[in-house]
């Protein structure tokens, strides 16, 4: 080798990255991933939301196996009630909405016997400035949530204020909650959590909405957990900071993909499931995707099949998964409910935070299960097209990454089982990973995730 190469190398081996000159031009890059000694959150919830299935045309058997895959697979145990509850729409109303979207069409039923056990109400108003006070507005969801139990036996566990309330001035947030609280204890349903505000992102707008209610102590006191959406800001360090402490919880209370997805889309399961690695990386406790499956007429030409893991395809007269879904299905094998989070820092990379602008090379999580055992999860972001003004992907990168645990350093080896997912694989056993005092070494491709678990008498001491 010569002087000249040889420098070469050197020079990109400390910065990171290398490429080689042959035909079959590749980049890697070396990136250590540091997990802190004390964990942070537990994951308490994972869950989605559902349309009305009351007038959708799909087979029985259809429904079920997507309730089972969806649902039960998944192991989901929230469910987010939509109801539309603009200035117009009364109470009475409201209940007939959500009488016949999820209790009429056998929904709820459904959810709750493949283990959903949290319901999430979610008030659905637009972005528009509230044309009642909050006080109206207050009492009419605390009607609703009273009723429902009342009538029908269905507890709302928790209750979000208003969707993308964008049009809600901080004092106006701050007055719903304190008025919201007052109203649901009056009717007896002390029970009943909230959480605010919901934001279309985790960006400045939501961190000002949420500063401004935590500078309320009584609002702030009524607040069960701070609520954001995760698009193409997911959660950022910033928002674990404002409630650490304080004993609140962060609900992602929705993300997904727009427009039409087709069949190995890894682009759109890559970037999905970074966002959920990223949340949970970034104190998230539980996590709702946006819809749960649907009926497509035909999957080819549908403009929103990619808000959905997967969808009856009425043309071809089957059940299309998204690969997303089964992405999904291996993260929720290796991070179950229960899941204690230790946060992950990389070098380079510090706290890889999926937001806007420039994305980073990969997201990634670590958590000790409730069994003891231990989980490793990262996807290699790079590659993902298209770059747009708001969402930039590093070239394809091959990553060398090495982990770090330090609460294991102190075991001097323990077996991972090791699994892997791109276009072609779906939730692979791809043997084993030994971890040496805490260390373990792995190549990361691009479009590519990988977990990593642990058994459970080999997970060792923590130290």
């Amino acid at each position: 080798m010569s002087n000249a190469i040889g420098l070469m190398v050197l020079g990109a081996l400390l910065f990171g990255t290398v490429r080689l000159g042959t035909a079959e031009d590749t980049i890697t890059r070396m990136i250590t991933l540091h997990v802190n000694r004390q964990p942070a959150q537990s994951l308490e919830g994972f869950g989605c939301s559902m349309v009305d299935l009351s007038t959708t045309q799909m087979p029985a058997t259809a429904r079920a196996e997507m309730f089972a895959a969806v649902f039960g697979d998944l192991k989901m145990n929230v469910l987010r009630l939509w109801v539309a509850a603009e200035f117009k729409r009364t109470a009475v109303q409201m209940k007939a909405d959500l009488y016949r979207h999820y209790v009429d069409s056998g929904v709820l039923a459904a959810a709750r016997e493949r283990g959903v056990a949290i319901l999430l109400l979610a008030p659905a108003r637009g972005e528009q400035a509230p044309a009642e006070p909050m006080a109206q507005y207050a009492g009419k969801l605390a009607e609703v949530i009273g009723a429902l139990y009342a009538e029908r036996g269905i507890r709302i566990n928790v209750t979000g204020i208003a969707n993308e309330p964008a049009g809600f001035t901080p004092p106006q947030l701050a007055e719903l909650v304190r008025t919201l609280r007052r109203e649901l204890d009056a009717r007896g349903l002390p029970e009943v959590q909230i959480i605010a505000p919901e934001w279309a992102s985790a960006d400045g707008a939501a961190l000002a909405a949420i500063a401004g209610l935590k500078s309320d102590p009584i609002a702030w006191a009524a607040l069960r957990g701070i609520a954001t959406h995760s698009y193409n800001m997911a959660a950022t360090p910033e928002f674990s900071k404002i409630i650490a402490g304080t004993g609140k919880q962060y609900w992602m209370t929705e993300a997904s993909d727009n427009g039409n997805e087709g069949a190995a889309d890894v682009n759109r399961a890559a970037s999905i499931c970074g966002r959920f690695l990223n949340d949970l990386n970034q104190g998230v406790t539980h996590w709702v995707y946006f819809i749960g499956f649907d009926a497509s007429a035909d999957v080819t030409t549908d403009q929103d099949n990619a808000t959905k893991l997967m969808v009856y395809d009425g043309r071809q007269q089957r059940v299309f998964r998204h690969l997303k879904y089964d992405w999904f299905r291996q993260l929720r094998a290796a991070f179950p409910n229960g899941s204690r989070i230790y946060c992950v820092q990389a070098q380079p990379g510090n706290g890889l935070v999926f937001s806007y602008g420039q994305k980073p090379y990969l997201n990634a999580a670590a958590a000790q299960r409730p069994d003891g055992s231990w989980a490793l999860g990262l996807v290699n972001l790079s590659g993902i097209t298209p770059n747009t003004a708001i969402s930039q992907w590093h070239p394809g990168t091959t990553l060398n990454v090495t982990w770090l645990v330090e609460p294991l350093t102190g075991n001097d080896t323990i077996q991972f089982n090791r699994f892997r997912s791109d276009a072609i694989r779906h939730f692979a056993a791809d043997g084993q990973s030994t971890m040496v005092k805490g260390r373990l070494t792995l190549v990361l491709k691009p479009g590519e995730q990988i977990t990593l678990t642990s058994n459970c008498a080999d997970s060792g001491r923590l130290h």
